[in-house]
């Protein structure tokens, strides 16, 4: 596990445990944390079948999210399901609604006895951005279903496969949303994929049906705040630039009509206007050990982008 910072020891429990959204970025490194625990067993769902080189130790499975019948045979005699998978940032929606909804009536067939499942930080408050509306949506089914759960809930990505920060940092800019002082909060992938595995590996029932928030020990940050981390962390002078709300006012309805996505991730940045995309760490402390400061996770990200001198 990559967290450099004070963890607390959790106790492990012999399962076997079904990652969904396996290939994706951040499902990935769920697998690859997973696989470095003792007495767990390691399925990986995938719609496609397992490539050349695959780690002898998973076990791979094909699946698909829309495809109820082939849900069930991923869930066979698994105990635990990890679940990471969404459609927004690829494909449609549909799978954040209806494959989350195939998933959840599957694992409660299959009588799953924990289900991880990857939410947003506050997403009951954003039912106008549909991504973070399809989480809580999923929320609400699985605590209808029965079946015991863990949310963990993520605030935005440091990092991401396509890294708009780290590029601009290499060209000496920092490109930021909205304004300077409005506070989020965020992780790193590399930080998030443990907490994940933590919450499938803990060995306690206190932790089942708990909604956990991710984030930093020294809180949300401004654009202002982060920039100026990043800049001492990489020992770069970067210059602002930054996009004003009014251009996501203005550009709302027009993206709309010709991108899905496009509309989503501009109500998101809206959201982040309102301050109250913050986590409350309280119940990540309590369960999957303490969280990172902002410098510790900025300086992983540089090193991993290439980004410190």
């Amino acid at each position: 596990m990559t967290n450099d910072e004070n963890t607390k020891p959790t106790a492990h429990i012999g399962k076997k445990i079904l990652v969904v959204g396996a290939t994706g970025f951040l499902g990935s490194k769920i697998v690859q944390n997973l696989v470095l625990e003792k007495n767990t067993v390691v399925r990986a769902m995938s719609r496609r079948c397992a490539s050349a080189g695959t780690n002898t130790a998973l076990e791979w499975v094909k699946g698909d999210m829309m495809d109820p019948t082939s849900l069930d045979a991923a869930l066979k005699n698994v105990d635990v399901v990890i679940s990471s998978a969404n459609g927004y940032m690829k494909e449609t929606l549909e799978t954040d609604f209806l494959g989350n909804k195939n998933l959840i009536e599957a694992a409660a067939r299959a009588k799953i006895k924990r289900f991880v499942f990857l939410s947003i930080v506050n997403c009951e408050e954003a039912s106008s951005v549909p991504h973070f509306h399809a989480k809580k949506v999923a929320e609400d089914l699985i605590k209808a279903s029965g079946v015991p759960y863990v949310f963990v809930r993520a605030p935005a990505f440091l990092d991401q496969s396509s890294d708009y920060i780290a590029n601009g940092v290499k060209s000496g800019r920092f490109y930021a949303v909205g304004d300077m002082t409005t506070k989020w909060s965020y992780v790193m992938t590399d930080d998030l994929a443990p907490c994940l595995v933590k919450a499938a590996i803990y060995s306690g029932e206190d932790i089942n049906n708990n909604t956990i928030d991710i984030g930093w020990s020294d809180g949300p940050k401004s654009q202002k705040e982060l920039a100026e981390i990043v800049s001492a962390v990489t020992n770069t002078k970067l210059s602002m630039w930054v996009v004003p709300w009014i251009v996501f006012h203005l550009f709302k309805y027009p993206t709309k009509l010709f991108s899905e996505l496009g509309y989503d991730l501009i109500q998101m940045f809206l959201f982040f206007k309102k301050g109250s995309f913050v986590s409350d760490i309280t119940k990540q402390e309590r369960f999957l050990g303490s969280a990172p400061t902002s410098k510790g996770a900025i300086t992983r990200w540089a090193e991993s982008n290439k980004l410190k001198p």
